[in-house]
């Protein structure tokens, strides 16, 4: 609210409560100003005469004080991280970490503007680094009062506020992607449904859903440009897949579900033939050492994750739909998605595996087989072949999750930097579930209990990082208590 007036006459009243600022338009003109009501200088000007009430700042008031939606956005980064190096800790940190294994930004391109527009910084670049500071350091563990982690509230706040002031941009989208991200991997899934949907409608303003978005002319003339945006699409379906299996007690149904592009858009690999001669690593020889070694730069991108997302959700589909037209035999999906896992393991990473496309792929692995196992404790099992290897496919996936869980225990620098997949937690929970529910059976594994106690302990590490692995510690151990005391089965 302001106070304002256009006439000269005012009460005693009103001349008793004497403004301690000068008026609206005194100012911005920076002119004395006697604080009148109306002031002698807007009478003068024939003028509207207004006083900012202080009450009306509140969370507003930088937005009021910023002289356009740049200097806002950039003030709001400084305001958290200070100043240039503590920004450029905050990146580097992010690409050394989640960049890793959620590969959305280009690295070369996003410094090299960091460093040379740092003081005019675009709106949506300083979008960008609030939201990789974000999610690249672990949770504030003493937000627990209040409204919650204070730096979320206000990144959120201002991308709210730039995108009411800007175009709908890639930078933008790759900003609201970090915080679906981030709110997954906080145990926030009604906000992540909410920013995957918003991540949604940017991909429909942008041409995506229109197979003549992806034609081979374009492909040829722009394969960077593609790739990249193919590459953003498959990261949404990978968040919609993983929050709908990881929080199934919540109603939220997938954003990318029976749409269209996901039979339109191509995988990004499919956009790396232009680039070949370029690329830093050649299969056999010493160039082999790492498969991501060129990833700084879009040509060098691998984002195997695309494939996993695109296994995952059909796996989704086809258990929400077993009779729909196209699906795959499970048999052979379950081949297919264990062969990625097994040839993404083989190569060699920066970060020294790629855990979030693997950890997908056995997520998939164990939605797809999980219903053979019910089968498997029939009497004569054999008559069914399908029974046999499922239990064969889980206790495959169990046995590797279970291993990468006490790998975790000498790689805490690698979980505290976030270069560990929150969506392990989720695999290690359900490979805890599947053991509690069928490992002295189905699953004929004698240390079936002693497996479910090394996952707990590593779930409890990952909490310290992702929050998510807060719920499925206590659903790890509320299912083992049960199942111990003969409640459930």
């Amino acid at each position: 609210m302001s106070a304002s007036s256009s006439s000269p006459a005012a009460s005693p009243e009103t001349r008793a409560k004497r403004p301690q600022h000068n008026c609206l338009e005194c100012k911005r003109l920076k002119r004395a100003c006697d604080k009148g009501f109306p002031c002698g200088k807007c009478v003068k000007a024939n003028r509207i005469c207004e006083y900012k009430d202080p009450c009306d700042d509140g969370v507003f008031g930088p937005i009021s004080a910023a002289k356009d939606i740049n200097s806002l956005a950039f003030g709001t980064l400084l305001d958290i991280l200070v100043n240039k190096p503590r920004v450029k800790e905050a990146v580097a940190l992010y690409f050394d970490g989640v960049n890793t294994w959620f590969t959305i930004v280009e690295r070369a391109t996003f410094e090299r503007d960091l460093e040379a527009n740092w003081g005019n910084l675009s709106a949506e670049t300083s979008a960008m680094a609030l939201c990789m500071a974000l999610i690249a350091r672990p949770p504030n563990q003493k937000s627990s009062k209040g409204l919650g982690d204070t730096v979320y509230l206000s990144t959120t706040a201002i991308l709210k506020v730039i995108r009411s002031r800007v175009p709908m941009s890639i930078k933008m989208l790759q900003a609201e992607l970090l915080v679906a991200m981030y709110e997954f991997s906080h145990s926030m899934p009604q906000q992540a449904y909410s920013s995957l949907g918003s991540c949604l409608q940017m991909t429909k303003v942008f041409g995506w859903h229109n197979p003549s978005f992806w034609s081979d002319e374009r492909r040829a003339s722009k394969p960077g440009e593609l790739k990249l945006c193919s590459i953003l699409w498959w990261a949404i379906v990978y968040i919609d897949g993983l929050l709908n299996v990881a929080y199934q007690d919540q109603a939220y149904p997938m954003n990318t579900a029976d749409l269209a592009p996901c039979s339109v858009v191509p995988l990004p690999e499919v956009f790396d033939q232009p680039f070949s001669p370029n690329l830093a690593f050649q299969f056999g020889g010493q160039a082999q050492a790492l498969r991501d070694a060129n990833s700084d730069h879009i040509d060098g991108i691998v984002f195997p994750e695309a494939t996993s997302a695109w296994y995952l959700s059909n796996v989704l589909q086809q258990l929400s739909n077993p009779t729909a037209p196209g699906n795959f035999d499970s048999k052979s999906l379950s081949d297919l998605i264990w062969q990625h896992a097994l040839a993404t393991c083989a190569l060699k990473w920066r970060a020294g595996d790629r855990n979030a496309a693997v950890g997908t792929d056995f997520i998939a692995l164990m939605k797809l087989n999980h219903r053979g196992l019910f089968g498997a404790m029939d009497p004569i099992p054999i008559l069914d072949p399908n029974h046999a290897q499922a239990a064969q496919k889980i206790r495959l996936v169990t046995d590797v999750v279970h291993g990468k869980a006490g790998k975790l225990a000498q790689c805490e620098d690698q979980l505290s930097r976030g270069a560990v997949d929150p969506c392990w937690a989720f695999a290690m929970c359900y490979a805890a579930l599947l053991l509690i529910a069928h490992g002295d059976d189905a699953l004929h594994d004698a240390d079936w209990f002693q497996k479910v106690a090394n996952l707990r302990i590593a779930l409890d590490k990952v909490s310290k990082r992702w929050k998510i692995a807060e719920q499925y510690c206590e659903r790890v151990t509320i299912a083992l208590d049960n199942r111990l005391t003969g409640y459930a089965r």
